[in-house]
């Protein structure tokens, strides 16, 4: 919560901005695709799911309110909208495509929507022979970084870390992030991120409140 000695600024939209505060959401992209063996239909032999999720499983309710993700132009409905945790949505196919996730945030954050890209793997990279019983793991690591928050913003970002995500069925397939490892790349998104917003302001001579910067970082 904004103390007494917070500074504020109005962003492009009219909405007071905490100055020189800035928010880092880490977040990942991925798909877990299982092989479903020689008798399969060759046109099915892969069932994936591709998520969003927080890269230690955080609940991200109280910021994202819905993510729309785009599959390959095939699909009879290749634009879906999953409105609540898990993120995540499951098909069945047999190639790899590039699948796009659009994060939508709730409407009190008053934030543009962001996209990720991630592409769908079935394969392993290092030649290991397909099961049933292992799946192929891909993810996508990022950190968004929100410089001069609003204040509901900066409010319903505190509490995710202190409560999970809802149980997902892909949570043991999930990769695991090291804090140490993480908290590097996150400096070092940071400071990249610092530069950007501090030449953006030189050039422009005008707020940069609001903006968001999406670093990847993994």
């Amino acid at each position: 919560m904004a103390d007494s000695a917070t500074k504020y600024v109005m962003g492009k939209n009219g909405q007071r901005r905490m100055k020189d505060v800035e928010l880092c959401l880490p977040i990942c992209a991925g798909t877990v695709s299982f092989w479903q063996g020689k008798k399969a239909d060759e046109y099915n032999a892969h069932k994936w799911t591709v998520y969003v999720r927080s890269p230690v499983n955080e609940d991200l309710s109280p910021l994202v309110k819905k993510v729309v993700f785009q599959l390959h132009h095939s699909f009879q409905e290749p634009v879906r909208e999953i409105l609540q945790q898990p993120f995540e949505l499951t098909e069945t196919g047999w190639g790899e495509f590039e699948i796009t996730a659009t994060v939508h945030f709730v409407d009190e954050a008053k934030e543009e929507p962001f996209t990720l890209a991630h592409g769908l793997k079935l394969f392993h990279t290092d030649d290991q022979p397909l099961t049933t019983k292992k799946p192929v793991v891909s993810e996508t690591y990022e950190e968004l970084v929100f410089s001069e928050p609003t204040e509901a913003l900066h409010k319903r970002v505190m509490p995710i870390a202190s409560k999970p995500a809802p149980p997902s069925p892909l949570l043991p397939h999930f990769p695991t992030h090291s804090d140490a490892e993480e908290f590097a790349k996150i400096s070092k998104a940071r400071e990249r991120v610092a530069n950007l917003v501090s030449s953006i302001k030189q050039k422009s001579g005008a707020d940069a409140g609001g903006a968001q910067v999406k670093m990847e970082v993994g």
